[in-house]
């Protein structure tokens, strides 16, 4: 369970998005927290480091980079 808590808007103060284009190709990393937390997931690189259960700066121990399927059924 995570420690973080986040506050959010109300659903009428998000934007509203009409189309989105998602890129071709991404760089995906694998993030690792600290010991004392243990946590370690996937993440976007270039995103934010913090880790979702104790807040502190993950460390990437390993960068791809992923092509991304359209599908157009989903």
């Amino acid at each position: 369970m995570s420690k973080m808590r986040f506050e959010s808007y109300e659903l009428n103060e998000y934007t509203e998005v009409e189309s989105v284009k998602f890129p071709e190709k991404i760089y995906i990393a694998y993030a690792d927290c600290g010991k004392s937390c243990g946590y370690r997931g996937f993440i976007v690189d270039g995103q934010t480091q913090v880790c979702d259960y104790c807040g502190k700066l993950m460390f990437r121990t390993e960068v791809k980079k992923c092509k991304l399927i359209h599908d157009e059924n989903e």
